[in-house]
């Protein structure tokens, strides 16, 4: 019995070991001989349509028509952009890298504007990056003089979900009434446990307020730019599994490998699904 018991706690400990490793917290260090990594990601076909909502179904009807509005009645929402075949509001990332450099993360911004959640401090509006144990901070600049009800302030319903293909979990639902205000969310250590999953912030005031993030660990990622361009430097030399992720599209991966000193290149390409 003696015997069993020492061999299964061994068995636990060769077992955890790779958790570890899989999960080990990202160290800043110099790097030597650093490459680069850039492409881009491109969409294939014709852009789809974008989505459209009716004002007369949510609150606050004439303030809110003020931005992105058809001129029928309708929000325009285009959540899948391209131009000149690139797509954008795409993050292109290394998922799992240990060292590297410096890595500063203020938290993630966000304005609601005329009944539209916009990311702060980015090349994107639509998409942005949140990290465990950050504050995501949702500011209200909305207020609407002609309607006494939301003089001080339009109502908005910040309400953040985790995503995991079809499957989404409430992290937080917090309302913001007045203008000037924000609310404050820490992001858990619990959350974002599950490989490829990401974060949704929708109004349940108006529900056409959509902003995405992507949980990050290190520095190595970026937005692309409008045409599906990207570029990440300061990269260790090595082999690495980089992703490029889309809210509406989904994630790609791709092995790659980056020699010191070395420019490496790497292309995705959606569809529609």
């Amino acid at each position: 019995m003696r015997s069993w018991i020492r061999l299964f706690g061994f068995t636990l400990v060769v077992a955890a070991f790779p958790a570890a490793l899989v999960y080990a917290e990202y160290t800043e260090a110099p790097v030597a001989d650093g490459g680069s990594i850039s492409g881009k990601v491109a969409f294939k076909g014709a852009q789809p349509p974008p989505a459209t909502f009716a004002f007369s179904k949510f609150p606050q009807e004439k303030f809110c028509s003020q931005a992105d509005s058809d001129g029928k009645g309708n929000r325009v929402r285009q959540d899948v952009k391209v131009k000149g075949g690139g797509l954008a509001d795409a993050i292109v990332y290394i998922e799992k890298i240990e060292k590297g450099k410096a890595f500063k993360f203020g938290g993630t911004d966000v304005v609601a504007d005329i009944c539209r959640f916009l990311v702060q401090g980015g090349p994107s509006k639509s998409v942005g990056v949140v990290m465990k144990k950050s504050e995501l901070r949702v500011t209200n600049n909305d207020a609407d003089p002609s309607d006494p009800k939301a003089a001080a302030g339009v109502l908005h319903n910040p309400h953040g979900y985790e995503i995991k293909g079809a499957t989404s979990v409430t992290l937080f639902n917090k309302p913001l009434p007045n203008k000037g205000q924000t609310v404050k969310e820490m992001i858990k250590p619990i959350s974002f446990k599950k490989e490829d999953s990401f974060m949704k912030v929708e109004c349940d005031q108006h529900n056409y307020m959509n902003v995405w993030f992507l949980p990050i660990t290190n520095p190595y990622y970026v937005i692309v730019n409008d045409d599906g361009s990207f570029s990440i430097d300061d990269v260790p030399p090595g082999k690495y599994e980089i992703k490029a992720w889309h809210p509406i599209l989904g994630f790609q991966k791709k092995e790659i490998e980056v020699a010191a000193k070395g420019k490496a290149t790497v292309g995705f390409e959606f569809a529609a699904k």
